[in-house]
C-alpha cells in the first residue's frame, strides 16, 4: 500500500508572469520543507487575464514558457512531483492556446500532459457569460491516467468536472486520484463547486485533489476554496478565499477499503436504451 503527502497550492495568478512564478516558487519550497512529496497547482498557474482573447498574443510556446521551466527545475532540485494544474501555452497555429496540464517527475522530466477537453463556454447572464473556446483549443488527445503504482492519477481541468462520463472513463481505466485544478466562477462556485467535487470522489471511490485560483484580477473575482476530498466524500483539507497551501496524506488502503464497502463499480449493469412511456390522454 502507498501513502503520499500531497499539497494543493491556491494562487492569485495575474497577468504578471514573473510575479506569478515568484509566488509559485515560494509556496512550492514551503510545502517541500513541510514534507510534501506531491504538489498540485491550479488552472492557469502561469497567467490569468480578464480578457481571454489576449492569450494567443501573450502566451508562449511550451518550450519557452518560464513557469514550466521553473516547475521542472523545482521538481528536480527538491525531489518531488509537481502537477502544474494547467499552463496556458501557445497553440501550434498561433491562433489559440492550449490549456494544458503538466505532470513533472522528481527528475524534472515531464511525465504526462493533458489538454482540457471541455472548454468553459457558458451563458450564465451578463458579465458571467464566457466563451473559453474563443481563445483555447479543446483538447484532442482524450482522457489521461498516469500510473504511479497503487495511486493512479486521472487528469482533468476545471469545467471538465461537470462531465461525469469523463471521470467514469478515468475510473474505468484505473484512476483512483482525480486531479481537478480550477479557476472556478463565483457565479456558480457557491452552489456547484464542492458538491461536484464530492460527487466525483463518491461516484468513483477516489481521492480528489482540487487546487484553485482565488482573488481578483482586473475587476473579476474567482472562487478559491481549494479542496482535498477522501474517496468516501469527506473534506480532509480546505482553503478559503486567499492564497494558501492545504496538505493531506492520501493512502491507497483507504481507496481499497472504500471501494470494498461501496462496490458500485462492480455492481454496474447494462441498461440498454431507455424505454419511453407516453402518457395516455
Amino acid at each position: 500500500m502507498t501513502k503520499l503527502r500531497v499539497a494543493a497550492i491556491q494562487l492569485n495568478t495575474t497577468g504578471d508572469v514573473k510575479a506569478n512564478n515568484a509566488q509559485i516558487e515560494e509556496m512550492v519550497r514551503k510545502v517541500a520543507g513541510e514534507g510534501a512529496a506531491f504538489v498540485s497547482l491550479p488552472e492557469a498557474a502561469n497567467i490569468l487575464l480578464r480578457d481571454n482573447l489576449r492569450y494567443p498574443t501573450v502566451c508562449l510556446p511550451e518550450n519557452e514558457d518560464t513557469t514550466l521551466a521553473l516547475c521542472r527545475s523545482l521538481a528536480a532540485e527538491l525531489g518531488l512531483w509537481i502537477h502544474a494544474g494547467s499552463l496556458l501555452v501557445r497553440h501550434e497555429t498561433g491562433q489559440r492556446v492550449w490549456n494544458r496540464t503538466y505532470l513533472i517527475a522528481p527528475s524534472g522530466d515531464v511525465a504526462a500532459t493533458y489538454d482540457k477537453l471541455h472548454t468553459f463556454d457558458v451563458k450564465l447572464g451578463g458579465a458571467a457569460d464566457f466563451q473559453e473556446s474563443a481563445a483555447v483549443a479543446p483538447g484532442e488527445g482524450g482522457a489521461v491516467v498516469f500510473d504511479m503504482g497503487d495511486l493512479r492519477l486521472g487528469l482533468s481541468i476545471c469545467y471538465d468536472i461537470r462531465f461525469s462520463y469523463l471521470f467514469d472513463a478515468l475510473a474505468g481505466a484505473g484512476a483512483n486520484v482525480m486531479m481537478i485544478p480550477a479557476s472556478f466562477s463565483t457565479a456558480t462556485g457557491p452552489l456547484h463547486w464542492e458538491p461536484l467535487l464530492k460527487a466525483r470522489a463518491i461516484e468513483t471511490g477516489s481521492y480528489v485533489i482540487a487546487a484553485a485560483q482565488c482573488g481578483e484580477r482586473e475587476g473579476v473575482r474567482v472562487y478559491g476554496q481549494s479542496r482535498i476530498i477522501s474517496p468516501f466524500g469527506d473534506v480532509i483539507a480546505a482553503a478559503g478565499e486567499d492564497p494558501c497551501v492545504i496538505m493531506a496524506d492520501i493512502d491507497s488502503a483507504v481507496i481499497e477499503t472504500t471501494r470494498h464497502r461501496l462496490p458500485t463499480r462492480l455492481q454496474r449493469r447494462e441498461i440498454g436504451t431507455p424505454r419511453i412511456v407516453v402518457a395516455q390522454t
